[in-house]
């Protein structure tokens, strides 16, 4: 983790600084930067501050067009390509208001977003809040059915939507997560891994003392777009973060380890039925019942999003989902076995 030192204060002080981690999306940030141009929270009372993780399109040129023309307080910070995590924490380190607003650089905040902000942090007790991710209205059909999937108690155990029938212990997402500045640097800021790095910091802020909220007024549309390859790989990725953070953190419930009993599962399943071809019935319950898990994402999905297309395109990403997370996740517990000194300074 990194440690911060405040500075000092400048004579005029934002409420809320706004931290964009941005990495080779100068055109999304251009959609960004225009929809927090149009914020009911006053001009003058917030700051933007473009975290440019080594781009190599022009980030520089879309921050000084929407300082110049839009009246944007937008400084650009530019470091090289170290992660979101280390592209946070540039921010946080320059941040002059006492309250932080995250977003991505792909997200479109509502008109009040930063009015939201203000008005959750009324409440002393109160240090970290996340809010609703929108995928209704998300550009692409991929990112409506990823963040419908995250959202969902059967697809992504509901860590997006803590008010799911099922869920997860829920952690704030940076994509739309605010938290008090003090609060931030006492927790040491974010660690620079590119994948979990949210819920270490969130985890790092309970033990601060501070108090995390779910704040469902505070919207953004995250208009992600992933191919099922990518998303294969991302979810891959994320179980080897939930790995790290079960050893690092002791973050970790068996909602999480859900995808990678499936996988094995699959894995002895097919062994059984090489040996005694006569077990496929038994061997195969397992597998039914998930297919009629897909088949009720995808019935709730059609419904949901209006759109006989996403019924079909949501179990194909929900099994790339769970697929790809639950062998990462296994690929993570082994690697851990093999090395079990070893120790990964990212994560502090």
């Amino acid at each position: 983790m990194t440690s911060f030192s405040s500075g000092t204060e400048p004579v005029v002080q934002p409420r809320v600084s706004v931290i964009v981690p941005v990495y080779n999306r100068a055109a999304q940030l251009e959609r960004l930067l225009a929809a927090l141009s149009r914020q009911t929270l006053a001009k003058e009372c917030f700051e933007i501050l473009v975290c440019d993780d080594g781009s190599r399109d022009d980030v520089a040129a879309v921050v000084g067009r929407y300082r110049q023309n839009c009246g944007l307080d937008v400084r650009h910070l530019s470091q090289p390509n170290r992660g979101p995590g280390a592209a946070r924490n540039l921010g946080l380190a320059e941040a002059r208001g006492p309250l932080l607003g995250f977003t991505d650089s792909d997200c479109e905040p509502a008109e009040d977003w930063l009015e939201a902000i203000v008005a959750a942090f009324e409440s002393e007790a109160v240090g970290l809040i996340g809010g609703c991710i929108e995928f209704r209205r998300a550009e692409h059909l991929s990112g409506r059915c990823v963040n419908f999937l995250m959202s969902s108690s059967l697809g992504g155990g509901g860590a997006r939507n803590p008010r799911a029938r099922m869920s997860m212990k829920y952690y704030p997402r940076t994509c739309n997560m605010a938290v008090r500045t003090a609060v931030a640097r006492d927790a040491g800021g974010f660690p620079h891994r590119r994948y979990g790095e949210d819920i270490a910091f969130s985890h790092a802020v309970l033990q601060t003392g501070a108090r995390i909220a779910y704040v469902p007024s505070l919207r953004v549309v995250h208009n992600e777009r992933r191919s099922l390859a990518e998303v294969f790989r991302e979810s891959w990725r994320k179980g080897d973060a939930r790995v790290r953070l079960a050893r690092h953190h002791g973050l970790h419930e068996l909602i999480h380890a859900l995808p990678g009993l499936f996988c094995l599962y699959l894995v002895i399943a097919t062994l059984a039925i090489a040996v005694r071809p006569d077990l496929v019935l038994i061997a195969s319950v397992p597998a039914a019942l998930y297919g009629v898990v897909l088949a009720i994402l995808a019935i709730q999905a059609g419904w949901t999003l209006r759109s006989p297309v996403a019924a079909v395109a949501v179990p194909m990403y929900a099994a790339a989902m769970h697929l790809g997370y639950g062998l990462g996740y296994w690929a993570a517990w082994i690697a851990s076995i093999r090395s079990p000194r070893s120790t990964d300074a990212l994560d502090r």
